[in-house]
């Protein structure tokens, strides 16, 4: 999908930082005010300022922009009967869209959203993308503006994303797990910020050959856009974010 560009006055930064920057900006925030953590429900769902959360896989993270707070939400995608075995509450979009809607104001100026997460692993493929379908439907029917990283591809060698809202910066923190860390060869790195917008990462290609499933790796280096892409299949940016 192609990013959309804007010249507003306003616009929300994104910023994709080292997993170590991220830990030491939400070492000083206290989880029980400031994390929207486990077990990732509707009912977890926090309105505040400075939020965060942690260890998205194949979860949905996102939140809701006003000018004084964010509202944000961790989805966990398991289904009645797979949630009912973890006893845990399984993935329920009436109850999802009856708590946002509770959190936030339509009416407030320049509100506008974030989604990342969901997995489809291949193109055919469904897995939870229809989940991270219906949380779009209800942005978009409740006409809240949106930037989404997601339906996240078959990349082999997987990181868990976290995300921070910083309301004084006006400043969407994205992390991954393996942003910093040795490579899957055990040489440089897997994923390096460079700084000035530019990220050093690697791609991962499924093959089938006469011994099985393997994986072509290459090296890049790219925007925050390009890295992201490489990721997910379905990234935009809303008029009201854009990129730094």
């Amino acid at each position: 999908m192609k990013i959309e560009s804007n010249n507003l006055t306003f616009q929300s930064k994104i910023k994709f930082i080292d997993s170590g920057v991220f830990k030491e900006k939400i070492s000083k925030l206290n989880p029980k005010i400031h994390e929207v953590g486990y077990p990732w429900n509707p009912d977890t769902m926090k309105k505040g300022k400075n939020l965060f959360t942690t260890s998205i896989m194949d979860c949905i993270a996102g939140g809701v922009v006003d000018n004084n707070s964010v509202t944000m939400f961790h989805m966990c995608t398991l289904n009645q009967a797979q949630a009912k075995k973890n006893r845990l509450k399984g993935f329920d979009i009436k109850n999802f869209e009856r708590r946002l809607l509770e959190k936030i104001d339509l009416t407030k100026e320049n509100l506008h959203g974030f989604i990342l997460g969901g997995f489809q692993m291949e193109e055919n493929s469904k897995y939870n993308v229809n989940k991270l379908r219906k949380i779009k439907k209800v942005f978009e029917e409740n006409q809240i503006p949106y930037s989404i990283f997601g339906a996240r591809r078959d990349v082999h060698y997987f990181g868990r994303y976290s995300i921070l809202y910083d309301n004084k910066e006006d400043t969407l923190y994205i992390t991954n797990s393996l942003a910093g860390q040795r490579g899957l060869n055990g040489k440089g790195k897997e994923l390096e910020v460079l700084g000035n917008n530019r990220i050093f990462y690697h791609t991962y290609t499924k093959t089938r050959g006469k011994y099985g499933v393997d994986y072509i790796r290459k090296e890049y280096t790219g925007s925050t856009e390009d890295y992201l892409k490489s990721q997910f299949r379905d990234v935009s940016l809303c008029k009201l974010d854009s990129f730094v």
